[in-house]
């Protein structure tokens, strides 16, 4: 948890991000009716989607980094957000298996 406080750009982003988020939130119960809702599925798909450009913004910049085309302090900011968007996605997927244990484990 720390290393995310510790990177001003991660921090802003993930704040960003989560704005949206709630921004579609917001916009569910307000425009319910509306023909092009967003769905659960559309923002997984979104997130998952930025995720991967993080990871690749990472690799780019850490190939930059090899070269030296690249700005040390952008190589290590764009390094850290793909570092945080991945331990994010891990914690996510393991948060998802221990529920799916819970539910194969629960009693019938």
């Amino acid at each position: 948890m720390a290393d995310m406080i510790s990177n001003p750009a991660a921090a802003a982003s993930a704040y960003a991000n989560m704005a949206k988020t709630a921004s579609i939130s917001d916009g569910l119960t307000e425009s319910a009716s509306s023909s092009s809702k967003a769905s659960f599925g559309n923002m997984l798909e979104e997130s998952v989607r930025g995720a991967i450009d993080t990871l690749k913004q990472g690799e780019r910049a850490s190939a930059a980094g090899v070269t030296g085309t690249m700005d040390p302090l952008a190589i290590t900011q764009a390094v850290t957000d793909a570092k945080l968007t991945l331990d994010t996605f891990a914690a996510v997927r393991d948060a998802a298996i221990e529920a799916y244990n819970k539910i194969q484990n629960s009693a019938i």
